[in-house]
């Protein structure tokens, strides 16, 4: 059997975090990116280094992932300093973008797959609203392979903080800089105590979201 199109389509690459697609009749999914493919083991994918094998070089395993690593991807960290999430570290790759918000949790669904991200769905409007600031701000509206608004969108940010909203805000990291888009939230979205519809960010803003601080570390 294949694997389900609805799980195939929240998978991503542990390596790039972009997009998997089926091979060999289901029986491994390949990230056309990285050219590395991880096997499905009775229809359950198998997103682990030591299971990961590079399609160019016939190495498996972590040694696959290392080399192509030790290309250095220009990275900024966030910290959550305060709220329901407070200590955890967020990092934000060049090229890519988060959404923050709120999602209600199932006690029910199965944890099987805890390495997968989790992805806020977006709405029309919303979509329209992030194309027009990305478009704007950093002048990018061609969408590569696994890229979203010029932006490769990797795993989102849930606060698990009441009075953030479904989906309260994105950030976005490219050569202009970091910066953050409010998405029409209910509470606002704060900036070093001012409320912002946008912002580019320095090392050292606190960003606020509901009861939740957000410090821009490096």
């Amino acid at each position: 059997m294949a694997v389900d199109q609805q799980l195939l389509e929240i998978l991503a690459c542990i390596q790039c975090r972009g997009p998997l697609v089926a091979v060999e009749g289901g029986r491994g999914l390949l990230c056309e990116a990285c050219k590395l493919k991880f096997p499905v083991r009775d229809d359950i994918p198998v997103l682990l280094l030591e299971e990961v094998l590079d399609m160019q070089s016939g190495a498996r395993g972590a040694t696959s992932v290392a080399a192509a690593t030790d290309l250095h991807v220009p990275t900024v960290t966030f910290r959550v300093t305060a709220g329901p999430k407070k200590g955890m570290t967020i990092q934000l790759e060049r090229g890519t973008c988060k959404a923050v918000g709120r999602t209600v949790g199932d006690p029910h669904k199965t944890t099987s797959y805890h390495h997968i991200d989790v992805t806020l769905s977006l709405d029309e409007n919303t979509r329209k609203l992030i194309q027009q600031y990305v478009a704007k701000q950093f002048r990018r509206a061609d969408n590569g392979p696994g890229k979203e608004f010029g932006f490769r969108r990797t795993g989102d940010i849930v606060l698990d903080d009441v009075s953030v909203s479904r989906l309260h805000a994105m950030f976005f990291y490219d050569d202009i800089g970091v910066g953050i888009l409010d998405l029409v939230s209910k509470n606002g979205t704060y900036v070093n105590g001012e409320e912002v519809e946008s912002r580019l960010l320095r090392k050292g803003d606190v960003i606020e979201l509901g009861e939740s601080k957000i410090v821009l570390e490096e």
